[in-house]
């Protein structure tokens, strides 16, 4: 029976997360269809059929996780979901008859009050076969249901899973539940000593104890659990940080002519024609400097220069829960146009959660724009393992000595944060001096 199995979906992903399955049991799957979506550490991508037949067992339910290579689901013929609508035919009767020779009635039970009946069944043995059994424990009258991954954290941190309410599907304790209690733990850990603190100062005037009661009491605030995408996202960027020793070189740029070409390619465009943004005239010119000083686009790995012939230029995207960078592959060899469609497709696709893994992969090189958003400057940090990235800031309309004299000027201010152990002051700088060379003297973009 083919199995599924979760993919890696990404160049850092070791698990992933089931968000949704589109899929039933019994379900017709032909081979390309879209099983599930799958949240990453990057982005939620869709996991499609590799076989056709029939979905005819989910072993990993929807907000749960399993790491990579694990069998998330069974493809068959069919004959798997027909077992198991057999069993639970029969499985009723026998529940019945246990129950009713428990209680001496007869075989149909009808001896049982109403209240009785139902209570007789659910004390009723019933086999569940493993691959499709709750995950939970008896509470009770009540079954808790509970993630693998959250049962084994809530072990190894001695919790009780009665004290957790589940924020997955229908009640299901997840991994975000544990670790939200734990930190409210940890929170309530911390405020507990300032508390008591406060409790055993001496006595003070009439408003003491109005002003200590003020002091002791916790300032309202609100736990929220990282996403998986989040939480690599915090976790990427602390190694870059701590792994990386940055250095920055800034320069400011005259957009004025770029922004008088982009006028004059949108015009010429039409109505329907792909509209040339300045960030496409940023990765164009970034990419043209890349070919002349290679060394920028390069990576550091065990000891070792890796110098990539492809100049592949990541694009950060800002999304809801998180930040993205799809890539614009062999941007060099790419009209401006064309970088500009492409540009367009990868922010859609980042916006709709419908990234691949190739769209996400490869990169040489990242540019980070935030000049949409009113920014006089920044830094941006590394997305390893490239050895830099620039961090470009809007256009300002500033007066600028030209001949002697002030000129009004569209000025724009980038950063490059770049990898120490690969790059040196001066050459950064000369890769600056080629990007702002290109962008001042835009034609030479078109060829």
């Amino acid at each position: 029976m083919p199995e599924v199995t979760m993919p890696r979906l990404s160049d850092t992903m070791q698990e992933g997360t089931i968000a949704r399955w589109l899929k039933k049991p019994g379900d017709r799957v032909e081979r390309g269809d879209v099983l599930a979506e799958i949240e990453t550490d990057k982005a939620t991508m869709e996991l499609q059929a590799y076989e056709s037949g029939v979905l005819e067992k989910i072993l990993v339910q929807e907000g749960e996780s399993a790491p990579i290579g694990q069998v998330i689901a069974l493809i068959g013929s069919g004959a798997g979901v027909a077992d198991q609508e057999e069993a639970r035919a029969v499985r009723p009767a026998s529940q019945t008859t246990t129950a009713s020779s428990a209680t001496g009635g007869g075989g149909s039970g009808l001896g049982m009050s109403q209240e009785e009946a139902p209570r007789q069944r659910a004390t009723a043995p019933v086999e569940v076969p493993p691959s499709t059994a709750p995950v939970g424990q008896e509470n009770g009258d009540r079954v808790i249901k509970a993630s693998p991954l959250a049962r084994r954290l809530a072990e190894e941190h001695n919790i009780d899973l009665r004290q957790i309410r589940g924020s997955g599907p229908g009640g299901r304790i997840v991994r975000d539940d544990i670790e939200a209690f734990l930190e409210s733990r940890r929170t309530a850990a911390v405020a507990a000593p300032a508390q008591a603190e406060v409790g055993a100062a001496p006595a003070a005037p009439a408003a003491a104890p109005a002003a200590a009661a003020e002091v002791g009491a916790a300032p309202a605030e609100e736990l929220v659990p990282l996403s998986r995408m989040q939480a690599t996202i915090a976790r990427r960027l602390t190694e870059s940080k701590q792994t990386i020793p940055h250095f920055y070189v800034s320069t400011e740029i005259d957009m004025t002519a770029a922004l008088a070409l982009r006028r004059q390619l949108n015009e010429s465009a039409g109505e329907g024609g792909v509209k040339v943004s300045v960030n496409d005239l940023i990765i164009k010119a970034c990419a043209l400097a890349l070919e002349k000083f290679p060394e920028v686009n390069s990576s550091y790995r065990d000891g070792q220069f890796v110098r990539h012939q492809a100049i592949n230029i990541g694009i950060a995207v800002d999304i809801p829960n998180g930040l993205v960078v799809p890539v614009i592959r062999d941007a060099n060899l790419k009209g401006v146009r064309t970088i500009a469609r492409e540009a367009r497709a990868l922010i859609e696709k980042a916006h709709a959660g419908k990234l691949t893994p190739t769209d996400l992969s490869g990169g040489t090189f990242s540019i980070s724009n935030m000049g949409m958003l009113d920014v006089s400057e920044f830094i941006a940090v590394i997305n390893p393992p490239e050895a830099a990235i620039m961090a470009v800031a809007s256009v300002r309309r500033t007066f600028v000595p030209v001949d002697d004299q002030p000129v009004l000027r569209d000025m724009m201010h980038v950063t490059v944060s770049a990898d120490h152990r690969i790059l040196y002051g001066a050459t950064v700088a000369r890769f600056l001096q080629e990007v702002k060379r290109l962008l001042q003297n835009p034609f030479s973009l078109l060829g």
